[in-house]
């Protein structure tokens, strides 16, 4: 292959990259909720995994160090607080729409419904906000979790009624919570957001 032809498949490609760098980056509404709505859902799960597995690991420690268990204390306390909290929303839910109370049994289960259903809504709007403002996705979708954790979640439930307790509640293990959940919601929106 002659220099000539080499320069001008490489102008060629230059340019190609150039108008894929000018290129407005397509916004796609649905498409953006919806990769939301399902990190959103797989960022629960893991977060979940993440709280029991924390919840374990200061058990051995203090079981290790032969210490009071306080802090495992405080991570079940914060656990079955959130609990708590999502069985009393489940209850408010039915209560408004059917009329009718839960019993105890159908309120424990319906907990976990509600847990992922506020986490599916929570990616819904990140998917759908990461669409319109680019900015969003900035800290790799930590920011917005923790905006959603400390300056929605952990103060309203106590406001609304849904908690007791103090209106922020932090444990060691609550701490990284937001930030494990932004960055598997923000990992998972841009693998489905790359497939869509």
């Amino acid at each position: 292959m002659s220099s000539k032809s080499r320069d001008a498949a490489r102008k060629q490609r230059e340019k190609q990259q150039e108008k894929q760098r000018r290129k407005p980056r397509e916004v796609k509404l649905l498409g953006g909720f919806a990769a939301g709505v399902i990190g959103g859902i797989v960022a629960t799960w893991v977060l979940d995994k993440y709280q029991q597995g924390a919840l374990q690991a200061t058990r051995r420690a203090e079981q290790a160090a032969k210490a009071e268990p306080v802090l495992s204390r405080q991570q079940e306390d914060h656990l079955r607080a959130q609990h708590r909290a999502h069985s009393e929303a489940a209850q408010r839910i039915v209560r408004s729409t059917i009329g009718r109370k839960l019993s105890r049994a159908q309120r424990h289960n319906a907990a976990p419904i509600v847990h992922y259903a506020a986490g599916a809504l929570a990616g819904g709007a990140y998917g759908l906000s990461a669409e319109i403002l680019p900015a969003v996705r900035r800290w790799y979708g930590m920011g917005f979790a923790k905006a959603v954790f400390l300056g929605g979640s952990e103060p309203l439930l106590p406001w609304l009624g849904l908690s007791r307790g103090p209106k922020v509640q932090v444990t060691p293990a609550s701490l990284p919570a937001p930030l494990v959940f932004g960055a598997v919601l923000e990992t998972t929106r841009r693998i489905l957001r790359w497939l869509l």
